[in-house]
């Protein structure tokens, strides 16, 4: 019922929604090619959790 009243702010929503996956996604590649990086200069401190 929402929706039907308020589609603006819907439609805001589900794409501040979409951006906040695609920064998680982002953040996660990236802290996975840290980890890779940091296993090819030290193998112990590539298990640490960023």
């Amino acid at each position: 019922m929402t929706v039907l009243l308020h589609p603006i702010r819907a439609i805001r929503e589900n794409l501040f929604q979409i951006g906040a996956a695609v920064n998680a996604s982002r953040e996660f590649s990236c802290a996975g090619a840290a980890g890779i990086r940091a296993e090819k200069v030290n193998p112990a401190t590539a298990a640490i959790p960023l």
